[in-house]
């Protein structure tokens, strides 16, 4: 039968008597009396009865040496193990309010480095109705609305965020991930003009503090300013190039304007330093140039040009067509080499610099005096968006505290903030 005990220990000081040389007591004698006793409450223990081959014998562990193990487990990713012990710890410590709510998060962590978002969804929402008001809590709640973000249940993900911003303990960097995270969600959701107005409030918020306050991490801040550019991005894919003439002069135009908005944004991303969305900006600003490229390539044709009778007429528009929009081509290459150079010179190696020298590559041959165009068929341009899909968005630097890639959470009283580096990201 398993036995818990809590240990306290009595301290006695021994005091000194000071004793006089003659006989009798002296005027200053100092009288002792019973030492002071200190109080020394340790981590509960428990004893159990353990039946085995050799017969009955008595195993012995504490919380702290469960919460400890569980902790290794994690760091390792060993995650059934992690999740094992910490379900042990919540099970047979339960009420040890020093050690709740740091296993619950890290069981959370665990749950997430298995992928099994479900079951840390539950575990981190366990927190929530446990200790609302709990700085572990605030970030089990970020950790909530990134969870359900990897589920692809962004409208609640969004709610997770709206709501973190009615705690009284958000600092600068929280805020500024809250709203990044949330304006991400609702971008995901393509409600562009919602998110546009959640990415704003974000970069507002930072210029209004940026002099007196110094953010911890600038990636959220990047995450804002890179889909800022995004969202004229997807609207400019969105336009297609359509006859009549007149029609077509006003898309063209309505395009240009969005591509210069967008790469005016990317470029501001760049500005800031952030690595990995320079990179991904830098990306961005070169495939808006042979997206654009594209569209000419896929637009509808006028009547008079379709059918074999004018097929000669119609290889010397296209001819033409393919002088005028090589320059969209000459502009896209060029920035791709200059995000390939400011890689190289960063020494960053990832998904960003492996795309942009693919579409070196390519745009490299479709610039070659012999690249032989392929129009779209006369009969079918312009019924269909030819522009690719945005790629993935750069996930943030792994190795962060508080991430299944490194740490654990402390159950012991920490001065540290709990911002937006500890925590992990979409």
């Amino acid at each position: 039968m398993p036995i818990k005990m809590k240990m306290t220990m009595r301290i006695g000081v021994a005091g000194l008597a000071l004793v006089s040389a003659c006989a009798g007591k002296a005027k200053n004698d100092v009288a002792v009396g019973p030492p002071p006793v200190e109080h020394i409450e340790m981590d509960p223990i428990k004893i159990s009865a353990v039946k085995g081959p050799d017969g009955v014998h008595l195993e012995t562990f504490d919380v702290a040496e469960l919460f400890e193990h569980a902790g290794k487990a994690l760091a390792e990713k060993r995650y059934d193990d992690a999740i094992k012990g910490y379900d042990q710890l919540l099970r047979e410590f339960a009420g040890n309010n020093k050690y709740q709510l740091p296993s619950l998060y890290n069981e959370g962590l665990a749950y997430q480095g298995k992928k099994d978002w479900a079951k840390a969804a539950e575990t981190f929402k366990k927190m929530a109705t446990l200790a609302p008001d709990a700085a572990d809590t605030k970030d089990a709640l970020f950790q909530l609305g990134a969870t359900y973000a990897e589920m692809g249940n962004w409208p609640t993900s969004a709610t997770v965020f709206a709501q973190l911003f009615e705690r009284k303990d958000m600092n600068a960097d929280d805020k500024i991930e809250a709203w990044a995270r949330r304006g991400f969600a609702q971008f995901m959701l393509k409600d562009l003009d919602t998110a546009e107005r959640t990415f704003s409030s974000a970069l507002y918020f930072f210029r209004s503090i940026e002099k007196e306050e110094r953010l911890q991490t600038d990636f959220y801040l990047g995450l804002v300013k890179y889909h800022l550019g995004q969202i004229p991005h997807e609207r400019f894919r969105a336009i297609p190039l359509r006859l009549p003439e007149k029609q077509m002069a006003k898309d063209m135009d309505d395009k240009a304007r969005l591509l210069l908005s967008a790469q005016r944004q990317y470029i501001e991303t760049i500005k800031m330093g952030n690595p990995q969305w320079a990179s991904a900006s830098g990306y961005q600003v070169g495939s808006l140039y042979e997206e654009f490229y594209d569209s000419f390539v896929h637009a509808p044709i006028p009547p008079e040009l379709i059918g074999e009778a004018n097929q000669e007429k119609r290889e010397v528009y296209y001819e033409e067509l393919r002088k005028k929009i090589r320059i969209l081509l000459e502009k896209s290459l060029h920035t791709h080499e200059q995000n390939l150079m400011m890689l190289e010179r960063l020494g960053v190696q990832n998904e960003w610099r492996d795309k942009s020298k693919l579409a070196f590559a390519k745009l490299q041959k479709m610039l070659d005096p012999s690249f032989k165009f392929d129009f779209a068929d006369p009969t079918t341009a312009g019924s269909q968006s030819p522009a690719p899909p945005p790629p993935p968005t750069p996930a943030p630097p792994a190795g962060r505290p508080g991430s299944p890639d490194d740490g654990v959470r402390d159950p012991k009283p920490i001065e540290r903030p709990a911002t937006g580096p500890e925590r992990q990201i979409l």
